[in-house]
Parts: structure tokens; sequence; C-alpha cells
């Protein structure tokens, strides 16, 4: 999280990672962790998945990128245990 320029009179914008929170929770780690890692309340980080579908998608997409990473390894483990 980064706060970007100052604007008279109001408060500084923050840079929310929701990419690394969608990342933090398909590895596994509680939306409590998650939401602690990035700076933000865990009911903020539900109010975001609930509302938010490109959030939604995010999420899906470290789900399936990291089905493949693991479909990778294991055939790649699988062809270094055949004798050649």
């Amino acid at each position: 999280m980064s706060v970007s320029e100052e604007r008279a009179g109001r408060r500084p914008r923050r840079y929310i990672d929701w990419k690394q929170a969608a990342r933090l929770m398909v590895a596994g780690q509680t939306p409590a962790l998650a939401a602690a890692a990035i700076g933000v309340s865990e009911n903020k980080l539900w109010r975001h998945f609930e509302t938010s579908a490109h959030f939604r998608g995010l999420v899906q997409q470290a789900g399936q990128s990291r089905r493949s990473l693991a479909l990778a390894l294991q055939s790649a483990a699988e062809g270094a245990d055949k004798p050649r």
C-alpha cells in the first residue's frame, strides 16, 4: 500500500494491492491475514469481494495460474521419474 500525492484538504489516496490479496487467498491464507497484509480490514476485503467483479476475477485468475503451475510441476516430476 502506498500513499499518492496529497490533495489539499483531503485525505491522501491509498493504493490497495488487490492482486496481492487475491494471490494470498488462493495460496491458502485466511481473509483476515490477507487483509492485514495489504493494510485493510477484513470487513473491507469481504465487501470488495462481494461488490467487485474485477476482484473476483483476480481471485479466479490466481487460482487458475496456481493450478496450471501445479500441473506443470507434477508432469515435470513424473517425466523425471521415468527411466530413459
